[in-house]
C-alpha cells in the first residue's frame, strides 16, 4: 500500500457522524516534573484519570469489517512548564509492535480542533475547520503529526514535533503524548486552556488499521485544573 493511500485510509479516523453524547471531563493538572513524553513518569499518579467510552469508527474502506475490540481508554493530562502531556491508557492483553504484510501494530491517537472551537465536527473537521492529529504506531513507538480539512486530506505536518512514547507492560498499553506550548508550525492546535480533545485506539491482533478503529464519537473536554 502506498503512503498516499495508507494516509487516505487513515482519514477516516473519525467519520461517522452519530449522535451527541455525554463527554468526559478530563482535568489538566500542573506539575514542576519534566515529563515530556514518559509514560511511567511518576507525575502522572498526580492526574486523575478519566474514563472515555470507544465504539467501533467506520471502517474506511470495504474490504475492511468488523468490531474494534478496546471499548474505553483512560486518559491524564499534566501541564508542564515545557507543554502539554496526555497519557492514554488501555487493555490489550499483547502487544502488537511489529507491522508487515500480513500483521497490523497497534496505535493511538489524539484530535484537535485547530481553533479550540467544539463546532468543528470532530469527524476529521472540514469546511475550512482545520483538526490536529497526533498518531502513534507501536511499530515506530514515535508520533506523527498531522492535519485534516475533511475526509481523504490527512497530511504530514512539515513541523514534527510532536513527541510519544509507549510501554506494554501486565496486558495494558500505557503511550504518552508530549508537544510544546508553542509550536512553529501555522497548522498546529493551540494547546492553552480548555480544549476540546478526541481519541482513537487500533488493536492490530484485531487486525484494526487505517479507519477501522475504536474511537470517542464526539468531543471530550481538557479542562485546567483551579
Amino acid at each position: 500500500m502506498n503512503s498516499r493511500l495508507a494516509l487516505a485510509l487513515l482519514a477516516a479516523l473519525f467519520s461517522t457522524a452519530v449522535p451527541a453524547r455525554e463527554a468526559a471531563a478530563i482535568r489538566i493538572v500542573q506539575t514542576s516534573a519534566a515529563v515530556a513524553a514518559d509514560p511511567d513518569h511518576p507525575a502522572w499518579d498526580a492526574a486523575p484519570a478519566s474514563v472515555v467510552k470507544l465504539e467501533t469508527a467506520f471502517p474506511g474502506h470495504p474490504s475492511i469489517s468488523g468490531t474494534a475490540l478496546t471499548q474505553n481508554a483512560e486518559v491524564r493530562a499534566l501541564s508542564t512548564a515545557a507543554g502539554l502531556a496526555i497519557r492514554l491508557e488501555w487493555s490489550d492483553p499483547v502487544a502488537d509492535d511489529r507491522k508487515t504484510q500480513h500483521r497490523f501494530a497497534d496505535g493511538a491517537a489524539i484530535q484537535f480542533p485547530r481553533d479550540g472551537k467544539p463546532e468543528t465536527t470532530p469527524y476529521m473537521g472540514g469546511a475550512g475547520r482545520h483538526v490536529n492529529i497526533w498518531y502513534w504506531n507501536a511499530a515506530k513507538n514515535a508520533a506523527e503529526n498531522l492535519w485534516a480539512d475533511g475526509f481523504g486530506t490527512l497530511t504530514h505536518m512539515p513541523t514534527q514535533d510532536v513527541k510519544a512514547s509507549g510501554r506494554h507492560a501486565d496486558g495494558n498499553w500505557r503511550v504518552a503524548f508530549f508537544r510544546a506550548w508553542r509550536s512553529n508550525e501555522p497548522r498546529a492546535a493551540g494547546l492553552r486552556g480548555n480544549r476540546p480533545a478526541a481519541f482513537a485506539i487500533w488493536n492490530g491482533a484485531n487486525a484494526e488499521r487505517d479507519g477501522f478503529k475504536a474511537v470517542t464519537l464526539n468531543w471530550q473536554r481538557l479542562q485546567q485544573a483551579k
